[in-house]
């Protein structure tokens, strides 16, 4: 049995006829008539009534036919779509970010790439961090831009990363606030409020990164998740709390709110760098992704 040979069947079933059949396919009826024997004999029962000049379905071949019919559908789905796999396995690129801040580094590289490659298809989504790193990792994600902060190690043995953007992380605190009017958040103000940071899923990456940037005895601090980024910048705004942001891309990422300030943390030995890395596997082939990460 093959799939010549069921597509044949199906034909004959549907035509009523070895002869229309015969002449669809560009073969003989004797071709035919033979194809339907073969086939007869390898499932052990009869699909077929033969009579003169006419042919009609058994009821175990009505019911092959339906099983037929299915098995040919679900192949050919399944035929396309390993076509379109193949055709667009390097016209198409799989990418995460992790806040609107690599949000608004991604959409211009992805205007730069698309400007490039008019053809190439993105398929982008938010996630946190540790799941970044996790589905770039085993493949659900060619590459993934992500917040490099604190003393965290970041990735495993089979990813590597190229930085795309370097700055310090900011202090959000409301302009009611008297702070707001210094140069510089004194260290010793972070125990007044709860210390936000936004992130869309449950995640402890920038909380910990944070942390780590501070002196010991500031690691008990109340730092805090908000999956919003609205319900943070309100919560700022109204002196509820404080927030951390990446210096250089608040402006493109948000729309300012007139109520808050940025201040950098005071202090000589000032360890708020941050960089955005774009971490995909090193054995990746995807040629669009070489071409991307070239535009940076």
């Amino acid at each position: 049995m093959n799939f010549d040979q069921l597509n044949t069947f199906i034909t004959v079933v549907e035509t009523g006829s070895f002869q229309k059949t015969a002449s669809l396919e560009y073969i003989s009826q004797r071709a035919v008539s033979q194809s339907m024997k073969k086939l007869e004999d390898e499932l052990g029962f009869k699909l077929f009534v033969r009579g003169k000049n006419k042919i009609s379905i058994t009821n175990q071949g009505q019911e092959f036919y339906l099983k037929a019919k299915d098995v040919i559908h679900s192949l050919n789905v399944e035929i396309n779509s390993l076509k379109n796999h193949q055709a667009n396995e390097y016209t198409e690129l799989k990418i995460g970010y992790f806040s609107p801040f690599e949000g608004a580094l991604l959409t211009d590289q992805i205007i730069l790439c698309k400007k490039k490659h008019p053809k190439i298809n993105f398929k982008i989504t938010e996630e946190s961090i540790e799941h970044l790193i996790s589905d770039v990792s085993i493949g659900i994600l060619d590459l993934a831009y992500i917040l490099d902060y604190g003393s965290q190690e970041f990735l495993n043995s089979n990813l590597t990363n190229q930085s795309v953007y370097k700055s310090k992380m900011l202090i959000g605190i409301s302009k009611l606030d008297p702070l707001s009017t210094e140069a510089e958040f004194p260290l010793s103000a972070l125990r007044e409020k709860p210390i936000l940071y936004y992130s869309s899923e449950k995640s402890n990456y920038l909380k910990q990164g944070f942390l780590s940037t501070l002196p010991d005895n500031y690691h008990n601090l109340s730092v805090a998740r908000i999956s919003t980024i609205e319900q943070m910048q309100m919560l700022v705004s109204t002196n509820q709390a404080y927030a951390y942001y990446p210096d250089g891309l608040v402006k493109k990422a948000l729309t300012l709110d007139s109520n808050i300030k940025y201040l950098p943390i005071a202090g000589e030995n000032n360890t708020q760098n941050f960089k955005i890395q774009a971490i995909y596997r090193k054995n990746d082939k995807n040629k669009i992704l070489k071409d991307f990460l070239e535009l940076n």
